[in-house]
């Protein structure tokens, strides 16, 4: 049995500097949804956000989770609940996905919309718009707390802005993965 914990959040909410603090406080491997979809796919998704064909790329994570499973008890998977397709609106990732990710618990990264705005513009040069970002990260975390309470796992939302870490790591030993 595997002790996966799936951290999501919006683009730009920093879950990729969030799941590095995890790492160094717990030693846990973390890894990528959008990197392992990369690496089956052999093509890096598109840098503007926009993410076309999202059940494909889905059925490549399912795969490449696969590999990670036999080699890991305990890991972190760092993706998203919902994304941008191509026609810039937001999509649930389905609940079946969910059900073969097969997470042990979830965590929703949330941070205010203008903290994530100022990260996306300077990271890759994207201006979205504040009323955007904020129906955005509501649908993230509201689809978070409908899978979870859907697999009847425990989930957390982390608010950088406002939530001290020790919250977070009350959450996370209650887990009881770690040793």
């Amino acid at each position: 049995m595997n002790d996966l914990i799936f951290i999501g959040g919006v683009h730009g909410v920093g879950k990729t500097t969030f799941c590095n603090e995890l790492v160094n406080t717990y030693q846990i491997p973390t890894y990528s949804a959008s990197r392992i979809i990369s690496e089956l796919k052999k093509q890096n998704l598109p840098s503007n956000k926009l993410i076309p064909d999202i059940d494909v790329n889905q059925a490549f994570l399912l795969e490449g989770l696969k590999k990670i499973k036999s080699m890991r008890k305990v890991f972190i998977l760092d993706g998203h609940f919902c994304l941008i397709n191509e026609n810039r609106t937001i999509s649930k990732i389905p609940e079946t996905v969910f059900y073969q990710i097969k997470p042990s618990a979830c965590i929703v990264v949330m941070d205010t919309v203008s903290s994530i705005i100022e990260r996306l513009e300077i990271r890759d040069n994207i201006d979205y718009e504040s009323s955007f970002i904020e129906h955005f990260q509501d649908e993230e975390i509201n689809h978070a707390v409908f899978l979870a309470n859907t697999l009847n796992i425990p989930y957390h939302i982390y608010n950088q802005s406002t939530q001290s870490m020790s919250q977070l790591h009350n959450f996370i030993t209650e887990l009881g993965v770690i040793k």
